[in-house]
């Protein structure tokens, strides 16, 4: 599902009632993104199976030594949010530490700038240290300069929003919609008097 707009995006959209002869009429894209947000989320159990199948693939890749199998399903496990204990246990979470720490042992210096790569992608720098039990000083020094890794951005802002956005559909069971609408509410907007928001506000103008 795309990140929701009126936060990633700096835009709003939300579908209020119709009312004949007012407003725009709704386009196809504004009734596929309204069935899309309403369509049913994973669970928390869910995720969890999800993990854990990943991990036990990943395990068996580790056993054949085929790394690069783990560096994909490792990466599936960091998009299905399998580090976020968050969303699926601390349990979960170090089984996955685990994996990167296993295929950080047996890689060269080139499979290990790959692995610090996608990682940064997704967790912060406290998060990597713990994993591949490493000091501080030698991910700020030495593999910063032989990866040529910039630490500055530690999450990707995608990353971030599409972490509370799960959150908010988990813990509250709020939709695309829903967010929109409590964000406006949040900055002073009556949802309640609005038929219709721009899908996007430039930045710096009201």
């Amino acid at each position: 599902m795309r990140r929701i707009r009126c936060i990633a995006e700096g835009g709003f959209k939300i579908n209020g009632p119709s009312r004949i002869g007012k407003g725009p009429m709704p386009n196809e894209e504004d009734l596929k993104s309204s069935n899309e947000a309403s369509l049913p989320q994973p669970t928390q159990a869910g995720r969890i199976e999800t993990c854990i199948e990943l991990i036990e693939q990943a395990m068996k890749c580790l056993e054949n030594n085929d790394k690069d199998c783990v560096i994909k399903i490792l990466e599936e496990l960091l998009k299905a949010e399998c580090h976020n204990s968050y969303v699926v246990g601390k349990e979960v979470v170090d089984r996955v530490r685990m994996v990167a720490h296993e295929l950080w042992l047996r890689s060269d210096d080139e499979l290990r700038c790959k692995l610090l790569r996608i990682l940064r992608g997704f967790v912060s720098k406290k998060w990597i240290r713990g994993a591949l039990k490493m000091y501080n000083k030698d991910l700020n020094n030495k593999w910063r300069t032989k990866c040529g890794i910039n630490w500055e951005r530690e999450v990707a802002r995608s990353n971030i929003v599409k972490m509370i956005e799960g959150l908010l559909r988990e813990k509250f069971g709020w939709d695309e919609i829903r967010m929109c609408e409590e964000l406006m509410r949040f900055i002073g907007v009556d949802t309640e008097n609005l038929d219709s928001c721009p899908r996007q506000v430039s930045r710096g103008r009201t």
